[in-house]
């Protein structure tokens, strides 16, 4: 499949917000013509209510001042017009901001608002189960944290969506049709869609497109409440009456920019994630399946709920199609998506049943490398090279799994043991794993954690199981904790925000008990916060242009990556560092002074990330690329290198799929 897109993950990003700049100035047009149609509107209610009132009043003296008004009245009013139009223009920014204002909360405010249930890490559900692994596979794959799993149980139609601020507050959602009608490599083929529109910054834009289209279309709900709420006095009816049915026609109006907005931006990103799927999966096929099984379907992939129309775009498939005007559609036509998967294709959909299957969906049996019982291929002796990889290029993974990451996250879930699995599945479990992977299995420091471990409001006093866990991760290896962690996520987001709150501060009292901070604690650290304390900028803020805000943070990074990859050899670190400043011609040339840590703590690493969030993506490119130079300065690649490079990503906005071994254990 073949289809024109952005070459790395920030031309995307830049594409992305390109976007999001066309689409306030589509906004900008819309408000200009609801403000104009509905001054109107008022104007001509205005008439008619004095119209009525000149001629129905019993009171004659006031019946003439209405005859008097009507004599005078004119449509082109300048001052009225004026106060009008400032009135509308407030009520439809009030609209969209309140509408924000609910969005705040990320994807899985979308998903509720359309009706999404979550789905618990531990269901018990077959089909879900499935889910539930092809997105964990996915998440692992692609090096962002879990996104939250919610099904649509009330819509038996095939359709899908992926909604989200950031990565750490993602959220995945198909239909009750999709789970059931769909086999494994075909509903693997719908995730990596969805989750190509996370990594490219599309869920984001879908997320502001839904509070600018409320404020536009906010005119034709309050029309048809009017008609539809309580009694209307016989005097008030006419120009009550006129005055709803207008705001309704106002309404259509607001609908039909809004759609003109929609398919504007959203079918030409449909196409890049149907391709950015194939890469992923290396399967169109199943992808294809999906999507004829939707042109089979009577109802294709329609979505019942009314107030999903305004989100129509973020669907895998056209939600709310419209049979009049087919240019109005938010997504390409069904056979063409299909013949870029699948050329053999003849355009003729098989029809298929609407019930659920009652047969057993197919699994992914296909073998793969690397799957061992106890991680024997994912666990290389520390300090042993991972990959040799060319330093430039790793910028371009950034945002795009393989197949073989695919491949190996497979491997990953196959070898984390049942038992630690299944704790990451609750509240209790999951905190108790994070805890115990800060820990560890000194027995020293555990006895001396066991106060702090008391206050943790989600364990309920059972600091033991802390311990038990620290007990069975003692042997895991390095390569399955950053898994792990993203695995035990979406059960820490079913706390309370109180006992959000507390964990976070229990958790950063058990980083600070030995005076400093280690990879695992950052990365616990910085996941953890951003998962449980969501963005609350629906409009992200970069404050940051240039490498005169934020070199000294650079200098810091860098330094911290070249004594995490060479902490016994001065000389080495020091050449990883000039190998990442050279990358980056403004501080190169003011020549810093590299500070060695044979033994680095990472507190000041959290620091600086929190700057560089700020940073513009130009910038963040430079630094990773940067960071890059710096960690394969000599080459090769060490786990503390790459997980450091990786979090770094992350911290960024920018994921960072894991390193692939290079030359990996055969099949067993």
């Amino acid at each position: 499949m073949t289809a024109d897109r952005p070459t790395n993950f920030f031309a995307r990003q830049a594409a992305a917000r390109k976007s999001c700049r066309r689409q306030m100035i589509f906004f900008i047009g819309a408000v200009a013509v609801v403000v104009a149609v509905t001054t109107l509107v008022i104007r001509l209610v205005w008439y008619l209510f004095v119209g009525t009132q000149a001629y129905t009043l019993l009171n004659s003296g006031a019946a003439q001042s209405y005859r008097t008004r009507l004599a005078g009245f004119t449509f082109f009013d300048p001052a009225f017009f004026l106060f009008a139009a400032m009135a509308i223009v407030m009520i439809i920014l009030a609209a969209s901001l309140y509408k924000m204002q609910t969005l705040k909360k990320g994807g899985p405010a979308v998903a509720e608002m359309l009706g999404g249930r979550r789905v618990a890490p531990d269901t018990t559900d077959p089909d879900e189960r499935r889910l539930v692994n092809v997105v964990e596979e996915m998440a692992i794959a692609s090096g962002i944290p879990l996104p939250q799993i919610y099904v649509l149980d009330a819509e038996r139609n095939i359709n899908a969506f992926a909604a989200g601020l950031e990565l750490s507050d993602a959220a995945v959602a198909v239909t009750r049709g999709a789970l059931a009608r769909l086999n494994r490599d075909e509903l693997q083929g719908v995730i990596a869609h969805e989750f190509s529109h996370i990594l490219n910054g599309d869920a984001r834009l879908n997320m502001q497109l839904i509070g600018i289209l409320f404020g536009i279309m906010f005119m034709g709900i309050v029309g048809q409440k009017i008609l539809t709420q309580g009694r209307i006095a016989l005097r008030m009816g006419i120009p009550i009456i006129v005055g709803g049915v207008c705001l309704i026609v106002i309404g259509y109006v607001g609908t039909f920019l809004g759609r003109l907005m929609q398919c504007a931006i959203s079918r030409q990103k449909e196409y890049l994630a149907d391709a950015s799927a194939v890469q992923f999966t290396r399967n169109p096929l199943g992808l294809a399946g999906a999507l004829k099984k939707i042109g089979g379907s009577a109802f294709g992939a329609r979505i019942r709920l009314a107030e999903a129309r305004q989100a129509s775009h973020l669907f895998f498939g056209e939600s709310h199609p419209d049979d009049l005007f087919s240019f109005l559609a938010t997504h390409p036509p069904l056979a063409l998506r299909i013949r870029l998967l699948d050329p053999s294709f003849d355009g003729q959909f098989v029809k298929t049943a609407e019930e659920q299957p009652t047969g057993p969906k197919p699994q992914y049996t296909t073998p793969f490398w690397g799957t061992t019982r106890q991680g024997a291929g994912l666990a290389p002796p520390p300090g042993s090279p991972l990959v040799a990889v060319i330093p430039a290029l790793v910028v371009d993974r950034v945002g795009r799994p393989s197949p073989e990451n695919i491949v190996q996250s497979r491997t990953v879930l196959t070898d984390l043991p049942a038992d630690i699995r299944a704790a990451a599945r609750t509240p209790q479990g999951a905190a108790s794993l994070i805890y115990a992977l800060v820990i560890g299995a000194d027995r020293a420091r555990q006895n001396h954690e066991t106060a702090a471990l008391s206050r943790a409001l989600v364990l309920e006093g059972k600091t033991e199981q802390v311990f038990a866990l620290g007990a069975l991760l003692a042997g895991l290896s390095n390569r399955l904790k950053l898994p792990l962690l993203e695995l035990a996520m979406p059960s820490l987001a079913g706390l309370d925000g109180l006992q959000k709150r507390n964990f976070l501060v229990v958790l950063q009292s058990l980083v600070n008990a030995d005076g400093r901070m280690t990879l695992l604690e950052l990365s616990c650290l910085w996941i953890l916060d951003k998962h449980l304390n969501p963005a609350e900028d629906l409009f992200r803020t970069i404050t940051k242009f240039s490498f005169a805000q934020v070199g000294l943070d650079t200098v810091t990074l860098l330094g911290a990556l070249a004594s995490a990859g060479h902490p016994d050899d001065r000389a080495k670190a020091q050449a990883a560092f000039d190998a990442g400043l050279s990358r980056i011609p403004e501080l190169a040339c003011r020549k810093p002074v590299f500070l060695f840590n044979e033994n680095p703590s990472y507190a000041g690493v959290s620091r600086v990330l929190t700057n560089l969030t700020s940073a513009s993506f130009r910038i963040r490119e430079t630094v990773i690329d940067a960071s890059a130079h710096c960690a394969f300065a000599d080459a090769t690649v060490t786990f503390e290198e790459g997980e450091l490079l990786r979090v770094i990503a992350l911290a960024l906005q920018c994921p960072l799929p894991p390193f692939i071994e290079q030359n990996p254990p055969a099949p067993v």
